[in-house]
Order: structure tokens, then sequence, then C-alpha cells
């Protein structure tokens, strides 16, 4: 399983937290798009993103 994390935060990479956002499976994508306060998943490319809509 691959998954990209993006943060906005001038803190040194080791002490910031990273929220995962590109999913290998739907699946993955929809369990945690609560996390994003939004339901569904969309595809971006061959991975998947949390929400219905971009």
């Amino acid at each position: 399983m691959s998954i990209l994390s993006l943060s906005c935060s001038n803190k040194p990479v080791e002490k910031e937290m990273k929220m995962p956002m590109l999913f290998d499976t739907k699946e993955q994508a929809e369990k945690e798009a609560y996390k994003f306060d939004c339901e569904g998943a969309h595809q971006m490319g061959d991975k998947w993103m949390p929400c219905s809509m971009h």
C-alpha cells in the first residue's frame, strides 16, 4: 500500500502530523472521508481521494 501525505506547516518534518490524502482503493478513501468532514471518494489518476468531489 502506498499513501501520499501532505501537510501545511513550517515545523520540522519529524514533528509534524501528516494526513494521508491518496489511497490505493476506493474503500480506503471512503473509510477516511470522515476525517475531511465529507463522504464518499473520487478517483485521482490511479489513486483514490476521500470525498465524493475534489
